[in-house]
């Protein structure tokens, strides 16, 4: 009869492999005296090591979330709604709209941008800069 360990640490399991379903105690297989021997031989945590991890930071850890940002500055009049960008673009630029995002300037001084791509039907790709309070294309990339 074969025995076979499945898993690693506390999480062990023998089981055995053949033709019967479980060992018997004549086999001289003890179960529990494995469980044991793989529950002693668990590795130290790592915050009872020398060596630390290092705290990832946490992105989210004090920072209100962007559709918060984007709902409030759209509500103070600093940008204008989706649709009305999405109008814009459908005139401009006939295709579908694959990506929208919202970009914060650093400066507070500039405006908000939207990027915009674009599948046109020709199967060329744009990328469009639209000016977030007045809906303006900025800047386009790709071959229009």
């Amino acid at each position: 009869m074969v025995l076979f360990l499945m898993g690693m640490g506390a999480n062990a399991i023998a089981a055995p492999q053949g033709k019967g379903a479980m060992p018997s105690k004549s086999q001289g297989i003890n179960i529990k005296a494995i469980g044991k021997y793989i529950t002693q031989q668990r590795r130290q945590p790592v915050e009872n090591s020398l060596i630390k991890p290092t705290a990832r930071p946490n992105p989210l850890r004090n920072k209100i979330y962007r559709q918060d940002k984007a709902r409030e500055a759209m509500r103070s009049g600093h940008i204008v709604s989706l649709s009305v960008i999405r109008k814009q673009v459908r005139q401009s630029f006939p295709g579908k709209i694959i990506d929208v995002r919202l970009l914060e300037p650093k400066n507070k001084k500039l405006p908000y941008i939207y990027r915009v791509k674009v599948l046109r039907k020709d199967g060329k790709l744009l990328m469009l800069n639209l000016n977030a309070a007045t809906a303006k294309i900025v800047g386009v990339k790709g071959n229009r």
